[in-house]
């Protein structure tokens, strides 16, 4: 139980990352949003279809609307991270039939990985990542549920509209001649555990055909560079401070935003998202720090979580759709706040050390577990949507100890070791 609850503070803490409002933060210059383009869209010369964003669930009919007014196609232009299983899959079995080549200049993951592996050249660009994961089950309210692993049994595609959508992908990898061992690794990652193979493993289980020494397509205009948003990144003094304190996190966060920058997220949710990698890699910081920040920093996430819980919990529902209305009820001092303690954090000359594996059990299980049993027994745990929610009120609960319990309470919370992999 313990474990599990730590693991769900750290949903709700990522949630609050991408909660925080970016007004603060400076923008760039004449930024230009993916939302500007449409997702689906032909080249000029009509030789490339441009799929830009999520795959939801009018991509198909628009990909194949466009395909027949293209009778020059010759490749389809990747920049996805995923979406609707089902969506892709049609989506692939077009650029089978018109044996289409596929490209991707910068990320590729999850549902848009079937369509990329039906190419007939399958070349990715010089900085460009594939991702792979199982996949998951999203309901109309954005609640997620885990789905049933992959099928032992013969698929073909008579039958791939009747299973789940782990089978669905394992359909489609092995249809592309993709090697076994290659499936199976790419299945066996949880649906937060995305792994992002190398050029040699790609080319060995003939995911792809060859990497490109250059870019060989031009990318949609409101594509952005690493380089451009490092250095967007670097007028903030958060980001800066991370850099020298947390210089892997920071790497992470940026290399999140440049993903998502690049596939249909504005660049603004894009750095958000970008900023949840610092707020987590902060945390084992936070566990040695003073109680006066312990007790900040507290504050400040108990306040949020209030917000989230009267709200309905707006920013633990699951959504690839980037036309969604913005769900941000924080006040517009969050991230603010919650930057400058940060910033205070990395740069302290001197910390504490966090409590023992021991010590921050025997607190926990004494403060904390008691008030979150009922909560936790009735958190389904193969939803992610509930385990953010259930993080949330982690630090309502702690926030509504006693005086002198309260800070002790979430240094233990800080100071508990990762959950141990099963």
């Amino acid at each position: 139980m313990i474990h599990r609850l730590r693991s769900c503070a750290l949903v709700a803490l990522a949630a609050l990352a991408l909660a925080a409002p970016l007004a603060a933060a400076p923008p760039p210059a004449a930024p230009v949003s993916v939302k500007t383009v449409p997702r689906i869209f032909l080249s000029d010369d009509g030789m490339t279809i441009y799929i830009v964003g999520p795959i939801m669930d009018d991509a198909f009919l628009r990909f194949d609307a466009l395909l027949q007014t293209a009778p020059r196609l010759k490749r389809v232009y990747l920049a996805s991270p995923g979406g609707l299983t089902l969506e892709g899959r049609l989506i692939a079995a077009l650029v089978r039939k018109r044996h289409l080549d596929t490209y991707v200049e910068h990320y590729c993951a999850s549902a848009c990985t079937q369509v990329f592996v039906f190419g007939r050249e399958r070349v990715l660009g010089p900085e460009a990542e594939l991702g792979f994961h199982q996949a998951v089950g999203v309901d109309a309210k954005g609640e997620t549920s885990a789905l049933a692993a992959a099928s032992t049994r013969n698929l073909t595609p008579l039958t791939v509209f009747g299973i789940n959508g782990n089978d669905t992908l394992r359909l489609a990898y092995e249809q592309a001649g993709i090697d076994q061992p290659f499936i199976t690794k790419a299945l066996a990652r949880g649906h937060d555990d995305m792994w992002l193979p190398t050029t040699t493993e790609m080319l060995a289980a003939h995911v792809i055909t060859r990497r490109a020494a250059k870019s060989e397509l031009s990318a949609p205009g409101s594509s952005h560079s690493r380089a451009e948003i490092a250095a967007i990144l670097a007028q903030s003094p958060m980001w800066r401070a991370a850099q020298a304190a947390l210089p892997k996190a920071y790497a992470d966060g940026l290399a999140d935003a440049w993903r998502r920058a690049n596939t249909g997220s504005d660049l603004k949710g894009a750095i958000a998202s970008g900023r949840g990698a610092i707020v987590v890699a902060a945390w084992p910081l936070l566990a040695a720090s003073p109680d006066a920040m312990l007790d900040r920093m507290l504050s400040l996430y108990a306040g949020s979580a209030r917000v989230q819980r009267e709200q309905g919990f707006p920013m633990c529902k699951e959504t690839l759709d980037e036309e969604t209305a913005a769900m941000n009820p924080l006040d517009a001092s969050f991230e603010s706040t919650e930057d400058a303690l940060l910033v205070e954090l990395f740069g302290a000359a001197a910390r504490g050390k966090a409590l023992n594996e021991q010590d921050a059990r025997k607190i926990f299980e004494r403060d904390v577990a008691p008030v979150m049993l009922r909560s936790y027994l009735a958190t389904d745990t193969k939803s992610s949507s509930a385990s953010c929610r259930l993080g949330f009120r982690i630090f309502e609960a702690i926030d509504q100890l006693p005086a002198k319990k309260r800070v002790s309470a979430y240094r233990a919370l800080l100071s508990l070791p990762e959950m141990p992999e099963t």
